[in-house]
């Protein structure tokens, strides 16, 4: 690749920026593939064979997601002209997030994921499932101005830490969106995703989802 600079500053730049959205698209790959088409046959192609589930509901290894497949096989196969579910996908270095907005067995269920890739393929997985019963956010900093002029993420950062008993885990950057993966620590814990839009310095978009941590999962990673 050619640099401009003599620092390679630039060339390094370049080069994440499409390492991002090669992981975008290898992620965006997977759901075309796997999850829409129910291709079992792929799933090695894009999963790691020690892949690290933290899904409370799944199990570690690609074997978790070949009996997620079987389960699909069983239900309807969206037409090719179908209205994607996915609503968005954020990705920074390894990690892409996706959101999800669907109805499934009936029910609008909204659903937040986080990948984190190494050599292209998913290397570990979080998710956090919410039917959207409950549309108070724990984190409510809805309209929020940014008059620092700190980065996106130290604004975020900033605004978390209003929440004491709120842990980050995760957090993602790209363009205009922040995605926060957290824990609200209580009796029982509760996993938050978040996914802010900064436009003009101001949170002008909102969209979460938050999930009781179960007592028993299909794992021992937890959920963070």
């Amino acid at each position: 690749m050619l640099c401009i600079d003599s620092s390679g500053i630039l060339c390094l730049s370049i080069i994440k920026i499409m390492e991002q959205q090669s992981n975008k698209n290898r992620i965006a790959g997977f759901y075309k593939d796997v999850v829409k088409f129910r291709k079992s046959e792929l799933i090695n192609d894009y999963v790691r064979e020690d892949y690290i589930q933290h899904s409370p509901m799944g199990k570690d290894g690609r074997e978790g997601l070949f009996e997620m497949v079987e389960f699909l096989k069983t239900l309807p196969i969206p037409a090719e002209d179908a209205k994607s579910p996915i609503v968005n996908i954020i990705g920074e270095g390894d990690y892409v997030v996706v959101h999800l907005d669907l109805l499934f067995m009936g029910k609008r269920t909204v659903l937040m994921e986080l990948f984190r890739l190494q050599d292209g393929m998913a290397a570990e997985h979080w998710d956090i499932t919410d039917e959207q019963t409950d549309n108070e956010p724990i984190i409510n900093v809805d309209g929020a101005v940014n008059t620092t002029g700190l980065s996106n993420r130290t604004f975020i950062t900033h605004l978390y830490s209003q929440f004491k008993k709120v842990a980050i885990h995760h957090m993602i950057t790209d363009g205009d969106y922040v995605a926060v993966h957290a824990e609200l620590k209580a009796d029982k814990p509760i996993a938050l995703f978040d996914i802010f839009r900064i436009e003009d310095k101001q949170i002008t978009a909102h969209d979460f989802v938050k999930q009781t941590v179960p007592d028993k999962m299909m794992h021992n990673n937890g959920m963070f």
